[in-house]
């Protein structure tokens, strides 16, 4: 005899589509059955096995290696993705076109480590056109932490110890003075 709480199979359709990533063990407590019997409705209702490739996902993170903001195994990566890292790399070893996707955007985001097109001043925070800072040697990607403008620009302290100056200078001309 069936349970009550088991949704017929237009029934499940709606909530698979309300909510697609939701792991078939929850829907299985939800309702009182088995996980197979979940499957079953899933698949019933039309929709793909959850462990299908999902190519949006893995165009998402592709594109977030190649950004540079992400490694491969860094587990932020898949914070809000449906996925988490190891289902990531059985797509990759199911699929070649993942895994050559995934070796370009790391390869690209490595050269763009040494030679990138922008860059985040350390001084006022702004991302600007990498010729805004100028060269040196000591740093890997060959440029300066500070831009050339706020190198130019002198900080609160330097103006705090030039106007320190000036008051002393004024002092001493008015010592001066009185003097004579």
């Amino acid at each position: 005899m069936p349970s009550r709480k088991v949704p017929n199979v237009e029934a499940a359709y709606e909530l698979f589509k309300e909510d697609p990533h939701k792991p078939l063990s929850d829907w299985a407590r939800e309702w009182d059955c088995s996980h197979e019997r979940v499957r079953q409705l899933r698949e019933q209702a039309g929709f793909d096995p959850i462990s299908a490739i999902d190519h949006e996902v893995a165009i998402t993170i592709i594109d977030r290696i190649r950004d540079g903001k992400y490694k491969l195994t860094v587990r932020a990566l898949y914070d809000d993705l449906p996925i988490g890292l190891e289902k990531f790399m059985t797509w990759m070893k199911e699929d070649p076109a993942i895994w050559l996707g995934v070796l370009e955007a790391q390869q690209y985001a490595k050269a763009k480590e040494w030679n990138p097109d922008t860059k985040q001043c350390r001084k006022c925070a702004e991302v600007l056109d990498i010729k805004q800072f100028s060269r040196s040697q000591k740093y890997k990607d060959g440029r300066q932490k500070v831009c050339k403008l706020c190198k130019r620009t002198p900080s609160d302290r330097v103006l705090r110890i030039q106007m320190q100056k000036e008051a002393m200078d004024a002092l001493r001309e008015k010592l001066k003075n009185q003097d004579i």
